[in-house]
């Protein structure tokens, strides 16, 4: 059973610097995006979530939520890093200088890391599941990896996989490069639910993720780093090249450099060769959990295969490869 992407969206702040950051940061008009009511007590995560899954899904936020049939074979999966830590951190200042009596009952909700999904999922209507995951870096792409696995599972036949992240003010210099981002997936064949009709973006070759434990000198285990590049070389059967990225923290850079060579070997005793690899090699994960999903957005956009890595700092690995749809193989069917 094949899987698509018929939709994507995102919103994300870009480095720039010198400039102050408001509730939501200068960058995002929450009215521009979910109109001038019904947002007004989400936090700003909540807020990026919403708008990325609607353009996704080509709908406004006003619209009626799917109900019947529809909304029963309709899922959200979220993933995330930081998206409540400042309600936390506020909420933790607060209780300790004034009191509970100083927390607004109206901001009460938002504490728990599970809001924003469940927000998008209220909005959307989706009845099938609705699932938070939360993991340094990689949780973006681990979303994709569960919708496909949900998908193929029969669980639904529309998921939409998405990230939000909202940095605290001591991760990523002020707080900036907030982000939001999301893709709908569905089985090919099955009722297109919400996505509509459009032609696919591309296809889900499928996903992985694995632990990259250290050596004994600390850097990655030689073994279980070739064992894991040619995991995630696997995903690109059946292309003729792909366009290969790996997003990981600054710390993690040096890391990220040698899961790119290993996976760019294996492809290469495969056959596959790495288009544009100077565009492309490793990236700054600088919007945390969203990162990942933000150049599979990218990508699919541009009808390319590809395989996306999300490295964290500690070693978990999350890939997700990507092909053309019409060029599909049987092996992914």
């Amino acid at each position: 059973m094949t899987v698509v992407i018929t939709g994507v969206g995102a919103v994300a702040e870009e480095p720039r610097p010198g400039q102050g950051q408001g509730e939501d940061g200068p960058w995002f008009d929450a009215a521009a995006h979910l109109g001038r009511r019904g947002w007004k007590y989400l936090t700003p995560a909540t807020r990026y979530l919403l708008a990325a899954g609607n353009e996704a899904l080509g709908r406004r936020h006003t619209d009626p939520p799917l109900t019947g049939a529809e909304a029963e074979r309709f899922g959200v999966v979220t993933g995330t890093q930081y998206a409540i830590a400042r309600v936390h951190r506020r909420m933790d200042t607060v209780l300790t200088t004034e009191g509970v009596r100083g927390i607004s009952p109206a901001e009460v909700p938002g504490f728990s890391m599970n809001t924003p999904g469940s927000q998008l999922a209220i909005s959307t209507g989706a009845r099938a599941f609705s699932v938070t995951l939360t993991n340094p870096v990689t949780a973006g792409l681990e979303a994709v990896q569960f919708a496909v696995t949900a998908l193929r599972a029969g669980r639904a036949d529309v998921v939409v996989a998405a990230a939000t992240d909202q940095a605290p003010e001591d991760r990523g210099g002020s707080g900036a490069y907030d982000a939001a981002a999301a893709v709908v997936l569905a089985a090919r064949g099955r009722t297109p639910g919400p996505a509509g009709a459009e032609g696919p973006l591309a296809a889900v070759t499928g996903g992985l993720s694995r632990f990259l434990p250290p050596g004994p000198a600390g850097a990655v285990d030689p073994a279980a780093l070739a064992a894991s590049a040619a995991r995630v070389a696997a995903l690109a059967r059946g292309t003729d090249g792909v366009r290969l990225v790996v997003g990981a923290p600054p710390a993690a850079a040096s890391r990220a450099a040698e899961v790119r060579d290993a996976v760019a070997e294996a492809l290469a005793e495969s056959g596959i060769p790495v288009r544009d690899p100077a565009a492309d090699g490793t990236r700054p994960a600088r919007h945390c959990a969203v990162s990942g999903l933000l150049d599979l957005v990218g990508l699919a956009r541009a009808g390319e295969p590809a395989l996306l890595v999300s490295l964290s700092e500690p070693g978990h690995l999350t890939a997700i490869g990507i092909h053309r749809p019409e060029t599909v193989g049987p092996e992914f069917i």
